[in-house]
């Protein structure tokens, strides 16, 4: 780029006054911010006015939404101290926020499914690490809902509690508090996919009944549906913990004592504004930067167009990372983005009307801890629109899903997903639903592993309530439970995916012709928005009308005229996918080994012991139509099952640490399966300033004699790294060791015994970290 005036600023007042000077410069201009805090009190606007300007940081450059705080000491208040937790009444500290000139830390509001988003609360960071909300029970565990006031019946047809009656709860951690009139709770109150923070209104202590103001819940009550309470004194008991009283302005929190330094920083976030909007402009380059502690969203561009956001780091924001809407040709990637209390990258764009693309380009990112307060529907990338791609992305550690899409002529590629859906259920790491005009899909070599999920579990590829037409091919999945789902659509492509320990592999089922529940009025929904466009299915739909059986649609989707002519003849709507080309290994299959060498089908191995097969075992290894669960009148569908191929573990590059990729020589490629490669996913480490490590995990045992259960670790990095792992087990498995720390050189390898197992075949245990990069491991 040719340069033709470039200012160099090294503080807050120079940064807008460089601003100001290159709004009416013309031409092509630069600022260069040399390394150091920025604090911004209102938001940096830049409107159509900016052309072809480049933000550039030298060296670590913050924008800070937040001020530092100084000041904090050991509470002197008897009544406080009384309070707490005896344990912990000399580790808490005070600040005084009013000392600092503070006034507004920003009060909660209800967020959460069906909420709008609004600025958070004020967050605290130490030492560059979010402190937490103190709340009951701790992080990472629930209450549940033991009855309501009084009930209605729900759309599942069961009783119900209507929201504005409350509920119930058993308990009596609740009467050891002081009245507290800044009380919240936050629940999934009817499912496991919706959740919102409520204010408390009334406690009744002796009945143990909770009501909440409005707006209220937006599903009703359901026994055994989980919930916590939130911002409570007496509830600061570990280091991390903080709590504001907002009526005395003073922030209690307890530092991380091994943390802690003269030069420790704690933050708090201020800003409620976006930190940077941009408005209309076109040729805006941002490199180098980082966008830190905010309450409001970090970067938010309207109608933005040639926008490149390169090699920044978001974290610590208190709604959205990045918010795109509108435009074109605008690109994020090499970018790290974490702990945001909504989402990572939204990118709205294109016209769905005409089909026009916005070529909109997220590539290479880093995406982890999105969601950390609005937890349901808050993604690390959330697509709407046409003609955007998300590419060579790395995505974990997220309550609910990965990816999520509405539209046309979307391109998901190149991503490797894991631990996310950990709070949540009936979910997907990648999903969409609910709109037959949506086609173009392309869900294509990605690698998809180690989900989490509660109740109704989680999916890998969730296709929901008739959405169809999405090609899945060249994906590889491991640990993950319905890989590929497809709920009640049609035209589905599943092609040349790897499938390993999926079970099932892949689901289907023709919801849209059932009868049950609302699925009665499933088909009239569908069909007016294959009509008219917008959708009543998502309340806060904004879509274009439009019409699926005209042009544009008809002419690049020819196949909806089959949609068209079904409607037309009020014809039921039937699930039909090609599965094609497959590779399945189960878990089983870890354990027994068929001699295929036999010719008579008759020699079958457990662990190394030729046994007697039973028709049933033969039927799970040689038959790979074990992997495909069929559901929910599938029986009406059409589903084209041809040259799958049921593999063995010696079919991969190495299935202990995870690699899946198919070996040249395996009779797979017999069966028709084209070679993929696995080491091509994910993150390009060349492209980006910062990498996280890459330690594998790997958990085994044997399955007879003596249950030791070993874990494994590999640094597959280049730099030394330390770490913990945490062992998570299923309450029949007791183990001597919960977690294991490590430190290792590149390369390095390091094998434990963790503890027995039980003889029985259902347990659980899985290896994971809060360390960014380490893959997770299940046994």
């Amino acid at each position: 780029m040719n340069i033709k005036q470039v200012y160099h600023v090294t503080a807050s007042d120079q940064l807008l006054a460089a601003l100001e000077a290159c709004r009416t410069a013309g031409g092509e201009t630069e600022i260069v911010l040399a390394e150091g805090d920025y604090c911004l009190a209102s938001a940096l606007v830049l409107d159509a006015a900016y052309q072809d300007l480049v933000l550039r940081g030298e060296g670590r450059v913050r924008l800070l939404g937040g001020r530092q705080l100084k000041g904090w000491q050991p509470i002197q208040s008897a009544e406080v101290l009384a309070r707490l937790n005896p344990a912990v009444r000399g580790q808490v500290m005070v600040c005084d926020l009013a000392e600092q000139g503070i006034r507004q830390t920003g009060s909660f509001v209800s967020r959460g499914f069906g909420r709008a988003a609004a600025p958070s609360h004020a967050e605290v960071f130490w030492n560059g690490k979010p402190l937490h909300l103190s709340q009951y029970p701790k992080r990472g565990e629930f209450l549940t809902i033991t009855g309501f006031a009084q009930g209605q019946m729900n759309e599942l047809e069961e009783m119900a509690g209507i929201p504005e009656h409350g509920f119930y709860y058993d308990d009596e951690q609740p009467a050891s508090w002081a009245a507290n009139d800044d009380l919240w709770i936050h629940g999934y109150w009817s499912f496991d996919w919706a959740q919102s923070y409520e204010h408390v209104r009334s406690i009744d202590l002796e009945t143990r009944h909770v009501r909440t103001n409005p707006p209220y819940a937006v599903h009703p009550f359901r026994i055994g549906q989980r919930f916590c309470f939130l911002n409570i004194l007496e509830e600061v008991r570990s280091p991390g913990d903080y709590y504001i009283d907002r009526k005395e302005n003073k922030l209690y929190f307890c530092p991380d004592s091994q943390t802690a330094s003269e030069n420790s920083e704690l933050l708090i976030s201020m800003l409620e504004t976006p930190m940077l909007k941009l408005e209309g402009c076109r040729g805006i380059s941002l490199i180098g930067l980082t966008f830190e502690c905010t309450r409001g969203n970090g970067l938010q561009a309207e109608g933005a167009s040639d926008l490149i956001i390169d090699r920044c780091l978001f974290r610590h924001i208190g709604n959205t990372a990045v918010h795109l809407e509108g435009g074109e040709r605008n690109s994020i990637r090499n970018c790290t983005i974490h702990h945001c209390g909504d989402g990572g990258i939204n990118a709205f764009g294109g016209d769905r009307a005409t089909l026009a693309s916005c070529e909109f380009a997220l590539t290479n990112n880093h995406i982890y801890r999105i969601g950390q307060w609005s937890r349901c529907y808050n993604t690390a990338i959330n697509i709407k629109g046409v003609g955007i791609r998300a590419t060579h992305n790395l995505i974990h550690d997220l309550p609910h899903i990965g990816i999520l899409y509405w539209g046309n002529d979307i391109v998901l590629e190149h991503n490797e997903i894991y631990s996310v859906c950990m709070e949540t259920g009936d979910a997907g790491a990648i999903y969409s639903g609910r709109d037959l005009s949506s086609r173009g899909n392309r869900v294509c070599h990605n690698f998809i592993h180690h989900l989490g999920g509660v109740g109704l579990g989680t999916m890998g590829i969730y296709n929901d309530d008739g959405i169809s037409g999405t090609v899945m091919e060249d994906n590889f999945f491991l640990e993950v439970g319905r890989a590929a789902f497809m709920g009640g659509g049609v035209d589905f492509v599943v092609k040349n995916n790897v499938f390993v320990k999926c079970y099932p592999a892949i689901t289907a089922d023709s919801r849209v012709a059932h009868t049950k529940f609302f699925w009665d009025r499933a088909y009239a929904v569908l069909k007016k928005s294959f009509y008219e466009g917008a959708s009543s299915w998502r309340k806060d739909s904004a879509e274009p009308a439009l019409d699926a059986s005209q042009s544009p649609y008809i002419d690049r989707y020819p196949e909806l005229a089959e949609i068209d002519r079904m409607f037309r003849e009020n014809r039921p709507m039937t699930g039909a996918a090609r599965i094609s080309r497959n590779v399945f290994c189960s878990k089983t299959l870890f354990r027994y080994f068929y001699d295929k060498r036999d010719e008579n089908n008759k020699k079958l191995y457990d662990d190394c012991t030729l046994i007697e097969p039973t028709p049933a075992q033969l039927c799970a290894i040689v038959d790979s139509r074990q992997d495909v669960q069929m559901e929910w009148s599938a029986g009406k569908g059409s589903w084209l099952f041809e040259k799958n191929f049921t593999a063995q573990p010696s079919d991969f590059a190495d299935a202990k640490w995870g690699d899946i990729a198919v070996r040249q020589g395996s009779e797979a490629y017999e069966y028709g399966y084209e070679r993929r490669e696995l080491s091509t996913i994910g993150l390009i480490e060349g492209d980006r300033d910062r990498n996280p490590p890459r330690i594998l995990t790997s958990l085994t045992y044997p399955y007879k004699g003596e249950r030791t259960l070993t874990l494994a670790i590999r640094n597959a990095s280049n730099q030394t790294v330390s770490g913990v792992i945490q062992l998570h087990t299923s309450s029949n498995v007791k183990l001597k060791l919960d977690e294991v720390p490590f430190t290792l050189a590149p390369e390095e390898e390091h094998a434990i015994v963790v503890g027995n197992i039980p003889a029985e075949d259902e347990f659980a245990v899985e290896a994971r970290s809060e360390l960014p990069g380490v893959r997770p491991s299940r046994a």
